[in-house]
Protein backbone atom coordinates (compact mmCIF):
# COMPACT_ATOMS: atom_id res chain seq x y z
CA UNK A 1 0.00 0.00 0.00
CA UNK A 2 1.42 3.32 -0.88
CA UNK A 3 1.51 6.08 1.29
CA UNK A 4 -1.38 7.84 -0.79
CA UNK A 5 -3.37 5.15 -0.31
CA UNK A 6 -2.73 4.97 3.28
CA UNK A 7 -3.74 7.93 3.76
CA UNK A 8 -7.00 7.34 1.86
CA UNK A 9 -7.75 4.52 3.94
CA UNK A 10 -7.46 6.34 7.44
CA UNK A 11 -9.66 9.55 6.08
CA UNK A 12 -11.79 6.64 5.18
CA UNK A 13 -11.91 4.65 8.43
CA UNK A 14 -11.76 7.95 10.21
CA UNK A 15 -15.09 9.25 8.76
CA UNK A 16 -16.70 5.95 9.19
CA UNK A 17 -15.98 5.61 13.20
CA UNK A 18 -17.01 9.53 13.42
CA UNK A 19 -20.52 8.43 12.50
CA UNK A 20 -20.79 5.90 14.44
CA UNK A 21 -19.64 8.61 17.42
CA UNK A 22 -22.10 10.60 16.42
CA UNK A 23 -24.31 8.26 16.72
CA UNK A 24 -23.54 7.42 19.83
CA UNK A 25 -23.81 10.83 21.57
CA UNK A 26 -20.14 11.57 21.40
CA UNK A 27 -19.95 14.41 20.00
CA UNK A 28 -16.08 15.18 20.77
CA UNK A 29 -14.89 11.81 19.78
CA UNK A 30 -17.22 12.43 16.40
CA UNK A 31 -15.48 16.06 16.21
CA UNK A 32 -11.95 14.78 16.32
CA UNK A 33 -12.45 11.80 13.79
CA UNK A 34 -14.06 14.04 11.36
CA UNK A 35 -11.50 16.12 11.32
CA UNK A 36 -9.22 13.48 11.11
CA UNK A 37 -10.49 12.12 7.86
CA UNK A 38 -10.24 15.61 6.55
CA UNK A 39 -6.25 16.13 7.73
CA UNK A 40 -5.57 12.39 6.29
CA UNK A 41 -7.56 13.15 2.92
CA UNK A 42 -5.25 16.63 2.44
CA UNK A 43 -2.22 14.64 3.30
CA UNK A 44 -3.20 11.78 0.75
CA UNK A 45 -3.44 14.60 -1.41
CA UNK A 46 -0.64 16.57 -0.91
CA UNK A 47 1.34 13.78 -0.98
CA UNK A 48 0.28 13.16 -4.44
CA UNK A 49 1.18 16.27 -5.78
CA UNK A 50 4.69 16.02 -3.48
CA UNK A 51 3.61 19.34 -1.15
CA UNK A 52 4.03 19.29 2.48
CA UNK A 53 1.89 18.39 4.64
CA UNK A 54 3.13 18.27 8.42
CA UNK A 55 1.26 21.47 10.16
CA UNK A 56 -2.06 23.03 10.14
CA UNK A 57 -0.45 25.77 8.12
CA UNK A 58 0.67 23.42 5.22
CA UNK A 59 -3.38 22.36 5.69
CA UNK A 60 -4.40 25.82 4.47
CA UNK A 61 -1.88 26.44 1.83
CA UNK A 62 -2.75 22.56 0.40
CA UNK A 63 -6.24 24.70 0.52
CA UNK A 64 -5.04 27.10 -1.04
CA UNK A 65 -2.76 25.38 -3.85
CA UNK A 66 -6.66 23.87 -4.84
CA UNK A 67 -8.27 26.50 -5.27
CA UNK A 68 -5.56 28.26 -7.50
CA UNK A 69 -5.26 24.91 -9.05
CA UNK A 70 -8.93 24.01 -9.72
CA UNK A 71 -10.82 27.52 -9.32
CA UNK A 72 -13.22 25.42 -6.36
CA UNK A 73 -13.38 28.79 -3.86
CA UNK A 74 -16.11 26.35 -2.22
CA UNK A 75 -13.16 24.32 -0.67
CA UNK A 76 -12.25 26.68 1.86
CA UNK A 77 -15.71 26.62 3.31
CA UNK A 78 -16.00 22.97 3.34
CA UNK A 79 -11.83 22.87 4.90
CA UNK A 80 -13.23 25.43 7.64
CA UNK A 81 -16.20 23.39 8.35
CA UNK A 82 -13.56 20.42 9.26
CA UNK A 83 -11.32 23.28 11.17
CA UNK A 84 -14.50 24.13 13.45
CA UNK A 85 -14.72 20.33 13.65
CA UNK A 86 -11.04 19.68 15.45
CA UNK A 87 -11.86 23.68 17.49
CA UNK A 88 -14.79 21.79 19.01
CA UNK A 89 -12.88 18.48 20.23
CA UNK A 90 -11.36 21.38 22.62
CA UNK A 91 -13.81 23.70 23.27
CA UNK A 92 -16.79 21.32 23.21
CA UNK A 93 -19.63 23.81 22.30
CA UNK A 94 -21.90 22.43 18.94
CA UNK A 95 -24.47 20.92 19.36
CA UNK A 96 -25.58 17.29 17.35
CA UNK A 97 -27.10 18.97 14.81
CA UNK A 98 -24.58 21.44 14.10
CA UNK A 99 -21.99 18.87 13.82
CA UNK A 100 -24.20 16.66 11.59
CA UNK A 101 -24.49 19.89 9.20
CA UNK A 102 -20.32 20.00 9.28
CA UNK A 103 -20.07 16.51 8.69
CA UNK A 104 -21.83 16.83 5.43
CA UNK A 105 -19.38 19.67 4.18
CA UNK A 106 -16.39 17.37 5.46
CA UNK A 107 -18.05 14.41 3.57
CA UNK A 108 -18.09 16.98 0.21
CA UNK A 109 -14.48 17.94 1.14
CA UNK A 110 -13.59 14.17 0.83
CA UNK A 111 -15.64 13.64 -2.58
CA UNK A 112 -13.65 16.56 -4.06
CA UNK A 113 -10.60 15.51 -2.91
CA UNK A 114 -11.40 12.70 -4.40
CA UNK A 115 -12.09 13.83 -7.58
CA UNK A 116 -8.92 15.84 -7.74
CA UNK A 117 -6.59 12.74 -6.85
CA UNK A 118 -8.30 11.11 -10.24
CA UNK A 119 -7.46 13.90 -12.16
Amino acid sequence: MTTVERYRSVSSTLFDQAQVELQAGDLVQASEKFWGAAAQALKATAQQHRWQHDSHAHFYQIVRNLVNETGDKELVDLFNAANLLHINFYEHWLEPDEIQRLAEQVSQLLNRLEVINRS
